[in-house]
Order: C-alpha cells, then structure tokens, then sequence
C-alpha cells in the first residue's frame, strides 16, 4: 500500500522545523537566501515554486540536498491537487483501512464488527470528527503534524501513530494540570527517579503522572497499535500544556525510565513537539543536535557522570552494577541498561537484573512480568 495523506504539507513545515533547530528566525532566513520576504513566505506557503537556486540556498543553509527540496515542493504541489479532486463513494470507505483497523479494535478505540460506513465514522468518532474534511482540517495541525513531521520507514506507521496520538490526547483531557513553568519543572525532574524503586507500573506510574501534573504536565500513557514503534511523545495541547505519551516500548524497565526523561528534556530544553521513534533517520527531517541533548539530558539524571566514569574503569560485575545503582539512586536494571547504551556491556549481558512488563487486559498500563521460575 502506498500512502497517501489527507492533507498536503506545504514546504514551510520542513524549513520552518529545520530553521529553529539552527536557531534562524524566516527573517533572518530570506535575508541569507537572498529573497524578498514575501517571495520567501510565498516558498513556505508553496506558492512559489523551490528553483534550482532556491534549493541550492535551502540546501547550504538548512541541510538536505538540492533535489530533496525541490522534491519536497513538487509533493506538496501533487498532495494539494489529489485531495483537492473530487471523491468518489469507495474514498470514503477507502479511507478507514489505512488504519490499523484490527489492532485499533484490539484496543477498544473502536467497536468490533463494523465496516464499510459505518467503520468510518466509527473511526471519526474516536478523533472527535464529524467529517473526513474537518479530520483533515484538524489533523494538519497539532499532534497531527507532530506524526507528519517524522519520517517513517513504513507506510502504515503514519495512521498508527496517529491513533497512538489521540489515545494519548483523550487521556490527557482528563487530568487537572498546574501552572507550567519549564524551570520549575527542569528544577524537580532528577527527584522523580526515586519512583523508580516501586516495581509495578500501576503503583509508580500515578505518582510520577501527579508529579508530572503538578507542574502542569500531562503524563499518560498507551499501548501502541500494530504498526507504531513510538517510544515516547510530547507535544503542547490547545491549552498550551505540555504532554507526553509512553508506549512502553520494549516493556522494560530501563527503556521506560530513559524513554521518560528523554522526553521530559524536549520539554525543558526544547519546546517543540517530538516523537521518539525506532529505526527512523534522522536527517534531514529531525534534529541531531536535540536528539543528543535529550539523550545526555536523561543519561545524566539516571547515571551522572561521576559514576559512568568509575564504571568505565572497572570490570562490571552484578555486585559492583548494585552497588553503583544505590549510589544513582535507581535500579540496577537501570544501570544495567545504561552500560548497554554506552557500550560498557552487550546487550545480552545482566538482563536478569531487569524489570520486566506484559501487557494484559489493561490497554492504558502494563503489568509487572513474574520471573521464570
């Protein structure tokens, strides 16, 4: 299946993510391009077709290569047509299927047994649509363009990341926020690793989630659908709150602490909305730079460097991985998983001294898994 997205992406999507990870204001922008501002906004807008010299200058300034950019205009100029054609009866019902339709009834997002019609709205229902046209009109923006903005490896991740996006938005709706302020919050993140001593997910997750809210931080989190390799997400909802989304991914217990305070940094350090997602490029559409900020960020919150540097210097061992997590102030399966991250130990070395999660018939948390016996 090739997708198609329901809505055409102007240019100005890309430059202008692409512009603030180099900290270029458009001014600033059109001025080193040489353009007219409003030749420039009419680029963004895809108005202005991107020349061979406009491409050469996107291309020195922002990265990426001639032909991406001028490419990236001629995709906005055919999505903007094919929505814009008229559509046939079989488009509506077409339009279901490039959701993970099986896995969202899984879930629960939507009823069983529906299909054709009725399947679609059934689907518009769980956006809050009324419409195919006003899910376009809604999903260009917001969490929708927190989807769109990464590149994907496969087609079907787009629509299943967007159901993961709108289970994660609904449950946000429910949560009574504080006033945000991203110092105070920056100020109490290391303090939260202490949840990480409680095993089981349905006893740490409320209390880091009314931690999180407190500081006017949304916390929620869902199983992903089939098709969706998110980790983590945050975004700023229409109230101007920060959200973030778990999938746990990997349902372990060092992912899911890294995964948290990964993102947390994109909230603190950043302010831009972000997905982390497995096997996706990084370049041109995402930037290296916050990636590697928010990495160290969360690295340096559950394993400061002081105690990297003594790891680094001896042979690992379970009792010195133990000893070196009471000094941290978290698990040892925490630790565990940061050696491996940093090369210090393979993947397969000490997974025992992991927390383990299953997904049951809760689709909102995972269990803690018992060990083999």
């Amino acid at each position: 299946m090739i997708f198609e997205p329901n809505w055409a992406s102007p240019p100005g999507d890309t430059i202008s993510r692409l512009a603030a990870a180099s900290n270029l204001s458009t001014h600033e922008l059109a001025e080193r391009i040489g353009c007219e501002e409003e030749v420039f906004f009419g680029v963004m807008e895809g108005r202005v077709r991107i020349c061979d010299e406009i491409a050469d200058a996107l291309s020195d300034l922002l990265g990426a290569s001639r032909q991406f950019w001028i490419n990236r205009y001629d995709q906005f100029v055919s999505d903007k047509a094919r929505i814009e054609e008229p559509k046939a009866d079989v488009s509506f019902a077409k339009w279901a299927f490039d959701f993970p339709v099986k896995s969202l009834r899984e879930l629960g997002w939507i009823p069983s047994g529906s299909r054709g019609e009725q399947l679609t709205n059934d689907i518009l229902s769980f956006f809050g649509c009324q419409s195919i046209s006003q899910w376009n009109e809604r999903y260009s923006t917001g969490i929708g363009q927190v989807a769109f903005r990464t590149s994907f490896s496969y087609e079907e991740d787009e629509m299943a990341t967007l159901a993961w996006l709108r289970a994660g938005e609904l449950l946000s709706e429910r949560l009574s926020l504080g006033k945000f302020s991203a110092k105070e919050f920056r100020n109490v993140l290391p303090s939260l690793k202490i949840l990480c001593a409680y095993k089981r997910p349905e006893v740490f997750f409320p209390k880091l989630q009314a931690a999180c809210a407190e500081h006017g931080i949304a916390l929620v989190s869902s199983r992903a659908p089939k098709g969706c390799r998110a980790s983590g997400a945050t975004w700023t909802n229409h109230n101007g709150s920060p959200v973030i989304l778990m999938s746990f991914r990997y349902l372990s217990e060092d992912h899911f602490w890294f995964t948290f305070f990964h993102e947390a940094a994109h909230v603190v350090l950043h302010g831009t909305d972000h997905i982390s997602l497995e096997g996706v490029d990084p370049s041109p559409l995402a930037s290296g730079q916050s990636e590697d900020e928010a990495d160290m960020f969360a690295q340096e919150v559950l394993l400061p460097n002081a105690l990297r540097q003594e790891l680094s210097n001896r042979r690992p061992n379970r009792p010195f991985v133990r000893k070196v997590a009471r000094q941290a102030g978290v698990t040892p399966g925490i630790v565990v998983g940061q050696m491996q991250k940093l090369g210090m130990l393979q993947p397969s070395q000490f997974n025992d001294l992991k927390r383990r999660y299953s997904w049951q018939s809760n689709t909102w948390l995972p269990k803690i898994s018992q060990p083999r016996k």
